[in-house]
């Protein structure tokens, strides 16, 4: 197993414990190379809109972009194209998000 398949899979684990206790469930996991990031965040947002999914778990803020300003922009859209919350197991700091820890339809996504 190498490096990178090691971190994928704490980045999991990480992941299912954070939305666990969130009470959340976390049932879909999307793995993206690092130039297609753009193209992974679309498929991640039509694949949410397409299936009713209101919150998605990412496992550290530089998934969604490695740049501040445009990570911001990044979460912010994908949470209003989803209607939902954008929630972050570690930014940079090591912080957890803070958002509220009752998904809106039950936490059953």
């Amino acid at each position: 197993m190498s490096d990178d398949d090691q971190v994928e899979r704490q980045h999991i684990v990480d992941m299912a414990a954070f939305a666990e206790r969130k009470g959340l469930v976390l049932s879909m996991v999307f793995v993206e190379k690092r130039w297609l990031r753009t193209l992974a965040l679309n498929a991640l947002t039509a694949y949410c809109k397409g299936h009713g999914i209101r919150h998605v778990v990412v496992p550290t803020s530089e998934h969604l972009n490695q740049l501040p300003m445009l990570l911001v922009l990044f979460k912010q859209e994908l949470e209003q194209e989803i209607g939902g919350h954008v929630w972050i197991v570690a930014s940079a700091e090591g912080e957890s998000s803070g958002a509220p820890s009752v998904a809106e339809n039950g936490g059953d996504r």
